[in-house]
């Protein structure tokens, strides 16, 4: 009875005391998001608080705090760092931190650590496991991605929508508490977040609604058929709505409006025997979804994409064709799959929910969108979807996707005298890229002659038809800029005020840069092309 009651009295002081400490600071208590995880990390003595009575956890963390929080690691670095002497408050901390230095042997104890250099130090302390896989779209935000697959199958960090881990990002020291203790607390019981259950519905939907593969609303729970399937690798292969198969081979072999495409993965890898109305109309399974997809991702990607061989593919999972095989092992090894432990239900009907996870999964390794170049480096840009929709940018409504890496004020400044916005001249500018892409060639081509060299990244995407042809909204990156002093050395303006942005080696200038005329021959005369805005 002594006992018991002495493990009550134990317990109940436990509690009180673990209470005591978040109350124990003048600005944070148990109401805190993350309470618990600091209660735990003072109640062992990982952290303190400062020296007035506060803890801060708003206040963001520095490499030499975070290294203190975190505790001394089992190695110690081979020699001292040059901005780290033997005095400094954290130095054996930081010594045997096992966090790599910025550059050289500096180590900077107080630039502010970042939410990537935590993934990997994390990962390192957890003994570097290997193995583990997250989608393309998760573990391509950074170099280590064995790490950031770590943290995030593990649930350790999800980012505000899931999907975006904010790599680049500060944290505060409430957040590193929280990421320090859920690291603690993986084992092989640890629930995995599978990135189709992880992702916001809404980011799936806009992902679905922008790419515009397939030719039904989006409902989460419906499904695709073969042919409808067929379409959208089609859409994806040629990048335009109505596909012009560059490539590949296809023939329309019976009366359906899916017929071609469909036509076209049966000489590539389906077979011939499925080439039929009957199977055109079955609806599609996973597998089915999987293999399109990588089919076209292939042709299409301008990234190259690692593949082995005689690597492994999804247990249990088999198809027809050769062909078929090798597909499956591609997106087998690149981490695309709608579960965690990268199993495969294969013969399920996909769902569009489904369908639109895979389309983002896919887009996170290759890039649908694509930006063609204009310089002395030619290979298009593949692009990615932006999925923080939270930090969209004002009237991103007007366009037809919003891509990563493309600041807002791009979209959201208003082009001139347009009569259509981006995303009504889309349908019209991107089956004819062919002519604006030597209209731009021409124009990098005209500026070398004056010994400028200049490259240029334009899109479909940002380009809206105007009073006198159509406008495109380019990147222009002054490589080297020769004699030229100002724009209007190199290319026509609509004013002398545009005319006098001066120029400068490495510059890069959003602008948009006017047709002059309609699109109604396959050449547009360069005399009439003018840039008609800064943006």
């Amino acid at each position: 009875m002594k006992r018991i009651i002495s493990l009550i009295l134990c317990l109940t002081f436990l509690a009180c005391s673990l209470t005591a400490f978040a109350a124990s600071f003048t600005d944070f208590d148990d109401s805190h998001w993350a309470a618990s995880y600091v209660n735990e990390l003072v109640a062992d003595g990982t952290i303190n608080g400062f020296e007035d009575g506060s803890f801060r956890p708003s206040g963001t963390v520095t490499r030499a705090e975070f290294v203190k929080m975190i505790g001394k690691g089992p190695d110690r670095a081979p020699a001292d760092f040059a901005d780290v002497p033997q005095s400094h408050w954290a130095y054996e901390y930081i010594m045997t931190s096992g966090l790599d230095p910025v550059y050289d042997n500096t180590f900077m104890p107080s630039q502010p650590i970042t939410r990537g250099e935590v993934a990997t130090l994390l990962w390192k302390r957890a003994g570097s496991p290997m193995g583990i896989t997250a989608p393309p779209i998760i573990n391509s935000q950074g170099k280590n991605r064995d790490a950031i697959s770590w943290v995030y199958t593990n649930s350790i960090m999800t980012g505000d929508d899931n999907i975006n881990l904010r790599l680049a990002d500060t944290l505060t020291r409430a957040e590193a508490a929280a990421l320090i203790v859920r690291s603690r607390k993986v084992n092989a019981s640890t629930a995995k977040t599978n990135f189709y259950d992880a992702a916001s519905p809404e980011v799936l939907k806009a992902a679905y609604d922008a790419f515009g593969f397939v030719d039904k609303e989006y409902s989460e729970t419906a499904t695709l058929t073969n042919g409808e399937l067929a379409m959208a690798a089609a859409r994806l292969l040629s990048g335009h709505d109505n596909p012009d198969y560059p490539g590949v081979s296809a023939t329309v072999s019976f009366e359906h409006k899916y017929a071609q495409p469909l036509n076209m993965l049966c000489r590539y890898y389906l077979g011939e025997e499925n080439d039929n109305a009957e199977y055109i109309e079955k609806n599609a399974t996973v597998k089915d979804a999987i293999l399109a997809l990588t089919f076209a991702t292939l042709r299409t990607s301008h990234t190259p994409i690692s593949f082995d061989a005689s690597g492994a593919s999804y247990a249990g999972v088999t198809s027809s064709t050769p062909d078929a095989e090798r597909f499956l092992k591609y997106a087998y090894q690149n981490g695309i799959s709608l579960s965690a432990d990268m199993t495969l239900d294969a013969d399920k009907d996909i769902t569009l929910k489904e369908f639109a996870a895979l389309l983002l999964e896919f887009d996170g390794f290759s890039g649908f969108t694509t930006f063609n170049s204009f310089g002395a480096s030619k290979f298009p840009k593949d692009m990615k979807f932006a999925t923080n929709l939270g930090a969209y940018p004002a009237g991103s409504d007007d366009y037809r996707i919003i891509v990563a890496g493309v600041p807002n004020y791009v979209y959201e400044k208003a082009y001139v005298d347009a009569v259509k916005t981006p995303v009504k001249t889309y349908d019209i500018t991107n089956p004819f890229d062919g002519i604006f892409n030597t209209m731009f060639t021409q124009l990098y081509e005209s500026c070398a002659s004056k010994g400028t060299n200049i490259s240029i990244l334009s899109s479909a995407v940002l380009s809206a038809e105007t009073s006198n042809g159509y406008t495109f909204r380019v990147k222009l990156t002054v490589v080297e800029k020769g004699s030229a002093a100002t724009l209007c050395d190199i290319i026509k303006c609509a004013n002398a005020d545009i005319g006098a942005k001066t120029l400068s080696n490495g510059e890069e200038i959003w602008l948009d840069i006017n047709t002059g005329t309609p699109l109604n021959t396959l050449t547009i005369p360069l005399a009439n092309v003018y840039v008609n805005q800064l943006v």
